[in-house]
């Protein structure tokens, strides 16, 4: 596989592993994403979060003057273009909320309520883990192909960021 640094534990060589293979699967092997997958989600980290971390680099370097809705309607096209199997709209929840500006899906905390006797709480749900990892890679290989990058470097580089952000014990 790919050399990181030295300086990290294992357990980040395993990660930062786990999404290479992830997103390689992803840009050459339909047949790999689900196992790519399974051997991700069983990891005691969250790494849909590794994966928006790459998700907001490359969108900053493809994007380097700014993302309209137009800029974000052909990314959502490009992406299903690609992988036709994935929802639009997981597509387009994934890369909005990499950009900050759309919430998950929303669920009311009782659907037995009538909205006009009393206010109901909102909660927001998280999509599921199998779903934000299937197409975070998938946006994450168009980004990458859109740039020109290869994705080692963006993976070491979002590894580096977290572990000197919050001082991750990889155990």
């Amino acid at each position: 596989m790919t050399s990181w640094p030295a300086t990290w534990p294992p357990a980040a060589h395993d990660l930062a592993d786990a999404v290479l293979r992830l997103t390689e699967a992803t840009a050459r092997d339909a047949e790999d994403v689900e196992p790519a997958i399974a051997a991700l989600v069983v990891l005691p980290v969250r790494v849909e979060d590794v994966v928006a971390g790459m998700l907001r680099l490359l969108l900053e370097a493809a994007f380097a003057d700014g993302v309209d809705s137009d800029d974000v309607s052909a990314l959502v096209r490009q992406v299903v273009h690609r992988s036709p199997s994935l929802d639009p709209t997981d597509v387009v929840a994934v890369v909005l909320g990499t950009l900050g500006v759309h919430p998950e899906p929303e669920r009311r905390e009782s659907d037995n309520q009538d909205p006009d006797d009393v206010p109901v709480a909102l909660t927001v749900e998280r999509m599921a883990p199998e779903v934000a990892l299937r197409v975070g890679s998938a946006v994450a290989v168009v980004l990458a192909e859109r740039v020109g990058t290869p994705l080692a470097p963006v993976i070491s580089a979002v590894l580096s960021d977290v572990a000197a952000a919050e001082s991750v014990e990889w155990a």
